[in-house]
């Protein structure tokens, strides 16, 4: 059986040793380099469409993140090709991600995270794990999820409409790409809600470039200089839209999900799911898993600015944006955007580091709540 993947996805050597795995790199996966595979692992940078696989004798389709917008479901249900994605895998890290962004947020205003009342859109395994923790340190939180609210479930009342989180000091967004129907997410942060949030409001963008309408964002922020942006996500990625990237406080080039843990979790779950479809029983995903290994982190004094800054840093969440928004106004968008996103070491996540030193009740409590292992 011959597998084809995308070069840039760790373990795979590992988790299909074995098995003929032909890994290239993502610009190289064509209809000539899948014309004798059985099954294709790709990252969201490779569109599957009957373009690359009609003729192809592809069985099984994998991707090793959440978002699916670049995989054409359907076609893939009439041709009768299994599907299997990595949905889940890099919630943590994302949420990490946002609690940098949260802790970068704290030192600009001087508040803490008890005084903000924060919105959450989307509440899926990224968004549900991003509410917990904002709870966890204390936040009033507000939940929009139109489709889980028309559910009737258990917790449908608690969701509120879009135009709730017009009262939030910081909105983070979490939903999927969905260009049509009544849930449609294509250009959902629009002027019209732009011009609603109060002042001082911070709004996280992690889930898709596209969910934000780029033409209002940058039209607004000209006229608003009050309202702060961190963006994770483009439109046109990996060319964005040097005004936006200006006028972003922070912007990172598709990153968020960017962990060691996030990674290996991902593969882990699209070979298993490989593993079952073609019946490989005598092969195991067995790579030594590191999960439980922890880093020790130094707290010099234990005061709250320090901790936020240990947040930020874990994360490089500052340092990634300085040297993307430094490229992106060289002109060299497309350059930096894919030379972080390859370069970049996969970072820890917080449930793996350890802080250590003098710490208050009040810090200890907050590195809790923001994710970080305490034992």
């Amino acid at each position: 059986m011959r597998i084809v993947a995308d070069k840039n996805i760790p373990l795979l050597s590992t988790l299909l040793c074995g098995h003929e795995l032909v890994q290239v790199e993502a610009h190289k996966i064509d209809t000539d380099s899948l014309s004798q595979a059985d099954a294709l692992i790709v990252r969201s940078v490779t569109q599957v469409d009957s373009h690359l696989l009609r003729g192809s004798s592809i069985r099984f389709v994998a991707t090793v993140t959440s978002g699916v917008d670049h995989i054409d479901l359907p076609w893939l249900l009439d041709a009768g090709i299994a599907f299997s994605s990595a949905a889940g895998a890099n919630a943590t890290a994302v949420a990490d991600y946002v609690m940098a962004a949260f802790c970068w947020n704290l030192l600009r205003t001087g508040k803490r995270p008890e005084e903000l009342c924060c919105g959450v859109v989307g509440v899926g395994h990224v968004g549900a794990e991003v509410l917990r923790r904002f709870r966890a340190l204390g936040c009033e939180v507000l939940a929009c999820d139109p489709p889980r609210r028309e559910s009737g479930g258990l917790l449908a009342s608690e969701f509120v409409d879009l135009s709730a989180l017009a009262a939030c000091d910081l909105v983070s967004f979490h939903v999927p790409l969905n260009a049509s129907g009544h849930a449609r997410t294509v250009g959902l942060i629009d002027s019209e809600f732009l011009c609603c949030l109060p002042n001082d409001c911070l709004l996280i963008n992690t889930s898709r470039g596209e969910v934000l309408n780029e033409k209002d964002a940058v039209n607004t922020l000209s006229v608003r200089k009050d309202i702060h942006l961190v963006l994770d996500v483009f439109k046109g990625e990996p060319n964005p839209d040097p005004k936006l990237v200006y006028l972003s406080d922070l912007a990172t080039p598709h990153i968020a999900g960017y962990s060691r843990r996030a990674k290996h979790l991902a593969a882990k779950k699209v070979t298993k799911d490989l593993i079952r479809f073609f019946k490989l029983d005598n092969l195991e995903p067995n790579a030594t898993d590191r999960s439980n290994e922890r880093t020790q982190l130094k707290l010099l004094t234990g005061k709250l600015d320090e901790v936020w800054e240990v947040a930020i840093n874990t994360v490089q969440l500052r340092s990634i944006s300085d040297t993307f928004k430094r490229g992106v106004q060289r002109g060299e968008a497309s350059v930096i955007f894919n030379t972080l996103r390859t370069e970049c070491s996969p970072r820890l996540e917080y449930s793996e580091c350890f802080p250590i030193g003098q710490s208050s009740a009040q810090a200890t409590a907050y590195l809790a709540g923001l994710g970080f292992a305490l034992n």
